[in-house]
């Protein structure tokens, strides 16, 4: 299955509360798996190394976790449905440079302060980005995109979609 490493190494400071930084070193991230860390380790930021390849349906569905940081993950290559919907403070999504399957609702209503490049991407399915908010999404192969793919998303630069 792989592992889990459990860093306490971010501390009080003033209002702001103790945490505990998870390392995930699985093949697949699942809603299981994110719901039990939540629940027994209460994490403030959540990483993940290069051997995650696949995050399953909905993994981070409506979680409120500080920060979802995939800058190590660069096997990534499967994101399936609503793996991201209303996710909130979801950063680094730059990262998936290899996804080459995304589903149905994959980062619908998703929140990000951040950029989302996906050039492997050919197809976007239906509600993939419907009512998400992304400082800018960059699709160079889309081919096929769905109807409701891009209903109501929010970009502060249009130039890329």
């Amino acid at each position: 299955m792989g592992n889990i490493y459990f860093r306490s190494q971010y501390k009080k400071i003033g209002s702001q509360k103790t945490g505990v930084e998870i390392i995930i070193n699985t093949k697949i991230v699942t809603r299981e798996l994110i719901e039990y860390i939540s629940q027994n380790e209460s994490p403030r930021y959540i990483s993940f190394t290069d051997r995650v390849e696949i995050i399953d349906e909905n993994c981070f569905y409506h979680l409120n976790i500080d920060r979802v940081s995939f800058n190590s993950a660069t096997n990534i290559q499967e994101i399936r449905a609503g793996a991201f919907k209303k996710a909130v403070r979801l950063h680094c999504v730059d990262c998936f440079e290899k996804v080459n399957k995304l589903d149905e609702s994959a980062f619908e209503e998703t929140q990000s302060e951040d950029a989302l490049h996906l050039p492997d991407i050919t197809r976007v399915p239906e509600k993939c980005f419907k009512n998400a908010k992304f400082l800018d999404i960059i699709l160079p192969n889309a081919e096929q995109i769905a109807d409701s793919a891009m209903e109501g998303l929010q970009l502060e630069k249009s130039k890329s979609v």
